[in-house]
C-alpha cells in the first residue's frame, strides 16, 4: 500500500484522543504514521498520548494555532521526512472505522485527476444519518454546503464522484498537492480553510474526489459547540473571506442578493428559536470582515 501519513490537530481533547487514535491504529493499514499536533492544550493530552500511544509522533506547539495553524504544523514536519506518498488531514473527534483508510488511499491513488479525497461522514451518535457526502460550492450564489446532510445513509448510492470540496474533518491530500499548492492559509482562524484549500487545488487544475465508501464517524462540534456565538461568529467571517478571495469582478455581483438573503435568513431562523446573541454574532461577523475590523470577542 502507498504509505500514508495521519495529521491529527489536538486542543484540549484528550478525552477524545483514545477513539480517534484507537481507531487509527486498528485500521489494519501499513505503512502509517499518525503525527498528533498539539496547540498548546492545557490538560494531559500530550502526556496521555506518549504513554498511551508511543508510536505517535507529537508536535507541541506552546500556542493554538488553531486548525489551519495546526495542519500547517504537521506539514512542516512531514517535510522533514518525506517518505508519505498521502496526507490525511483528521479532526480529533473522529472515528474511523477499519478498512476506511484503505479504501480512501486507494480511491485516491486510482484517480490521476484527483488531488484530494473524502470519506462519507456520519454523525457518531447516530451513525445512519450523513453529516457530509460531498461539498456543494455555489459558482454563482456563492452557497457552500454539505450534500446529504441529515439523510439517511442507506439511502444514498455508493459511486464513487467528483465534487466542489473536502471537509477538513477528513481530507486525504496527494503529496504533490501539498507541494503545489503549499500550506493552508492561517488567516481564516477557523472554518472555510479546507473549502480555500480545495478551490486553490481546483485553479491550479485538480479535481476533488469523494468516495462514499470509506467511512468517518464525526462527533460532531465537540470543541466549540453547536449553538456557540463564537461558532457562528468565525464562521461569518470566514465565508466573506473566502468570498472576497475567490470571487472576483462581474461574479461578485450575483453574490450580494444570494448572500444577504442567506445571512438574513439564518439570523431570523436564530431569532426564531430565541438565540438573539447567535444571530447578532452571525451578522456581526459577516459586518466585521467586510469593514476590516479586528476580531471581537465572543
Amino acid at each position: 500500500m502507498p504509505s500514508l501519513a495521519v495529521i491529527v490537530v489536538n486542543w484540549n481533547g484528550r478525552d477524545l484522543l483514545p477513539d480517534c487514535i484507537g481507531s487509527l491504529l486498528s485500521n489494519g493499514y501499513d505503512p502509517l504514521r499518525i503525527i498528533l499536533v498539539d496547540n498548546g492544550s492545557e490538560d494531559d493530552s500530550v502526556a496521555f498520548c506518549r504513554d498511551a500511544f508511543p508510536s505517535v509522533e507529537i508536535v507541541a506547539s506552546p500556542d493554538n494555532t488553531y486548525w489551519a495553524g495546526g495542519n500547517n504544523l504537521g506539514l512542516r514536519h512531514l517535510a522533514g521526512h518525506p517518505d508519505a506518498d498521502f496526507v490525511l488531514l483528521l479532526n480529533n473527534d473522529t472515528v474511523v472505522p477499519e478498512g476506511s483508510l484503505r479504501t480512501l488511499v486507494d480511491a485516491l491513488a486510482d484517480d490521476p485527476s484527483a488531488w484530494a479525497a473524502g470519506p462519507r461522514i456520519l454523525y457518531a451518535a447516530e451513525p445512519s444519518r450523513i453529516w457530509y457526502d460531498g461539498g456543494i460550492v455555489g459558482r454563482y450564489s456563492g452557497w457552500v454546503r454539505h450534500d446529504g446532510i441529515r439523510q439517511t445513509a442507506g439511502r444514498r448510492g455508493f459511486e464513487t464522484r467528483h465534487v466542489d470540496f473536502v471537509t477538513g474533518c477528513a481530507l486525504l491530500l496527494r503529496r504533490e498537492a501539498i507541494a503545489a499548492i503549499g500550506e493552508l492559509d492561517e488567516r481564516y482562524t477557523l472554518y472555510a480553510e479546507d473549502t480555500d484549500y480545495c478551490l486553490r487545488i481546483r485553479e491550479a487544475g485538480g479535481r476533488i474526489l469523494h468516495v462514499p465508501r470509506s467511512i468517518v464517524l464525526h462527533k460532531v462540534s465537540a470543541s466549540v459547540g453547536d449553538a456557540s456565538p463564537r461558532k457562528f461568529y468565525l464562521r461569518s467571517r470566514s465565508h466573506i473571506r473566502l468570498l472576497k478571495r475567490h470571487w472576483h469582478g462581474w461574479r461578485r455581483l450575483p453574490l450580494v442578493p444570494s448572500q444577504v438573503a442567506y445571512f438574513l435568513g439564518h439570523a431570523v431562523w436564530h431569532l426564531w428559536h430565541g438565540r438573539r446573541s447567535v444571530a447578532f454574532a452571525l451578522l456581526s461577523g459577516a459586518v466585521d470582515e467586510l469593514a476590516g475590523r479586528p476580531q471581537a470577542r465572543f
